[in-house]
């Protein structure tokens, strides 16, 4: 671990002090990356020592508890959104059948406009999340 993060920390865990040092790699990283060549070996050294620092923090988003946490959020998440679009894509297939085909149309533009793009295929409708959309398909 960076010995002014170390210093920091042992200084009665002094972590506003040891942020700024993560802070200033950070900068430092950012600089690298604003390069045409990037740095590559000491930019990989940076994220290094950063994730180190952050580990000891309990907070590198890319450590296994907060990857887990993440991973079952998004499950969880794709659930529930699997549900919600298979109702409304029902809802449009009932639409369908009465040959009511503006209220179809809406639930098509209201699921577009929440990111969700629909397929008419025959063997029923599909869904994906739309281009540019967050990625949160099923």
């Amino acid at each position: 671990v960076d010995s002014a993060f170390q210093a920091a920390m042992n200084d009665d865990l002094g972590v506003p002090a040891a942020l700024a040092v993560i802070h200033e790699l950070v900068t430092e990283g950012n600089t690298l990356l604003a390069k045409p060549d990037k740095g590559g070996a000491q930019l990989l050294l940076i994220v290094n020592r950063v994730r180190k620092m952050l580990a000891v923090l309990g907070v590198d988003p890319l450590s296994s508890p907060w990857v887990e946490r993440a991973s079952a959020a998004d499950t969880g998440l794709r659930d529930i959104i699997g549900t919600l679009v298979s109702t409304q894509i029902a809802e449009r297939q009932q639409a369908r059948e009465h040959k009511d085909f503006a209220t179809a149309d809406l639930i098509r533009q209201r699921l577009l406009a929440a990111g969700i793009a629909i397929e008419d295929t025959p063997d029923g409708a599909r869904w994906s999340v739309a281009e540019g959309s967050a990625d949160h398909g099923r």
